[in-house]
């Protein structure tokens, strides 16, 4: 049976948005709490390489390196784990793996933090989790304006039956409504507040302006923290030229940048007996009704038909569609200069690798957190390096942010990244240690170092320990 993926594309216009921290702590490699920090340290020079939050620069780019088993993946899994969480609402023991290099953490929860800058503040958010428990510990909401001053928005404290709720609406009877919902929350072990007040209570942002932070800290985890994985598991908006067309000049220029042979695509028609001619009529029918709905649920009055991109197997497709079902289906042809046209299938998966990612720099849509582990996958040595290199150098307009795992030690390079946009991280009696370059440093840093030969040479750790294999003919 064939799996289809549907997405609708709608580009949201918010405020300024990215992310300050993250930290995790009793997650499957990492024990102690460890961070990923985007707030820039002890490095200097690269400006185009920093956004601003108030008066804080913040980084765009962070790569995590590492020997295998050291701990990256983790570190992306857990960050993972906590936007599951949000959306789902709920502990799903599935997803969560505690650090097992000692029974002491099996009695420990799991802490998951985030701090965002959402439209000119920052909020810390994080949720505790008990693994024994199957539930929700603790949760909390805090808040930091541009004079650094401090404050709780909510906590909900199981362990010392701690709940407050620090939110006043000009409206009285909004407040009543605020405090019988988060009254309700004392009771809910296994649901998080953040998730309940904007999917079941999502008319108070209506009635009162000043609770747009709790919708915008919500869809900040929704919309704007994406992650990609080296097998098909991706939040990119797949192949994601097909929904800006009106960019393909951007994205021929980095296909040439990245010695890729497409030089033009076209959209042909096609029939739905063509799109669907390998597909069983129930599976047919079942996507006809979800375009049905989708355009029914759309909120323009049924004025305008819905574009929609899908994928079905290894194809991609923009379907037009109203009320009554399909429309109208295109599918893209790409040339290879002279030497013919192929269908998207037909590729290779180098080069579906590179279009997947090519909507980190060609996309307009702002303010997103891009997570790709193991970036390099299906990639020659030279187009990680030029990929980087590429986004680094990117419209400056499109303020985005992008954290990699890799082990391509190319990219290693003080001309090309600044000491505080490189992690490695170390397992020692198994757990994880994340460490960034500029916390190596000494008080007299040598500035010839060549950091990929002393990386590989194991100065900063995080490559393997390996015995040596002895020559036949030695």
């Amino acid at each position: 049976m064939l799996i289809y993926q549907v997405k609708v594309f709608r580009l949201k216009k918010d405020g300024a948005t990215m992310l300050i921290k993250f930290s995790a702590e009793n997650f499957g490699a990492i024990g102690k709490k460890q961070e990923i920090d985007m707030g820039t340290g002890k490095a200097r020079g690269k400006s185009f390489h920093l956004l601003k939050a108030f008066k804080q620069s913040v980084l765009r780019f962070i790569s995590i390196y590492g020997g295998n088993a050291a701990g990256k993946s983790t570190m992306i899994k857990a960050m993972h784990f906590g936007k599951r969480m949000v959306l789902n609402g709920y502990l799903d023991k599935r997803y969560l793996a505690i650090n097992r290099s000692s029974n002491i953490w099996a009695d420990r929860p799991s802490e998951f933090v985030y701090t965002i800058f959402i439209e000119k503040k920052k909020y810390e958010y994080g949720f505790c989790v008990s693994w024994i428990d199957e539930a929700i510990i603790k949760e909390w909401l805090c808040e930091e304006n541009s004079r650094q001053e401090r404050k709780t928005i909510f906590i909900r404290d199981f362990q010392n039956n701690d709940f407050d709720l620090f939110v006043k609406s000009k409206s009285e009877e909004i407040n009543n409504r605020l405090l019988i919902y988060f009254s309700d929350a004392q009771n809910e072990k296994n649901t998080l507040f953040l998730k309940e007040i904007n999917t079941k209570k999502g008319d108070l942002f209506e009635s009162d302006s000043s609770l747009q932070y709790f919708r915008a800290i919500y869809r900040w985890f929704q919309t704007k923290l994406k992650f990609v994985y080296p097998n098909d598991s991706s939040d990119l908006g797949r192949y994601s030229f097909l929904n800006y067309p009106e960019n393909n000049d951007k994205l021929y220029d980095c296909l040439a940048q990245m010695d890729s042979p497409i030089t033009n695509m076209s959209y042909v028609d096609i029939s739905v007996e063509q799109a669907f001619r390998d597909v069983p009529s129930s599976i047919v029918e079942g996507i006809e009704s979800d375009f049905k709905e989708m355009f029914l649920a759309q909120d323009n009055d049924g004025n305008e038909d819905i574009s929609v991109v899908m994928r079905l197997d290894d194809n991609y497709y923009i379907i037009e569609a109203d009320g009554g079902g399909i429309k109208n289906i295109k599918t893209i042809q790409l040339t290879h200069g002279k030497y013919g046209k192929y269908e998207f299938k037909e590729e290779s998966d180098g080069t579906k690798r590179i279009l997947e990612l090519l909507e980190i720099i060609t996309s307009p849509e702002q303010d997103v957190t891009y997570i790709v582990d193991e970036i390099d996958r299906s990639l020659h040595p030279l187009l990680t390096e030029q990929l980087v290199s590429m986004y680094l150098n990117s419209d400056k307009s499109v303020q985005s942010q992008l954290i990699i795992t890799t082990h391509e030690s190319r990219i290693l390079n003080l001309k090309k990244l600044r000491k505080d946009e490189i992690y490695f991280a170390t397992s020692q009696c198994g757990e994880s240690e994340f460490v960034r370059l500029d916390e190596f440093e000494t008080s007299n840093p040598r500035t010839d170092l060549n950091i990929e030969t002393a990386y590989l040479n194991g100065r900063y750790g995080g490559v393997p320990t390996l015995i040596q294999c002895q020559d036949l003919d030695s």
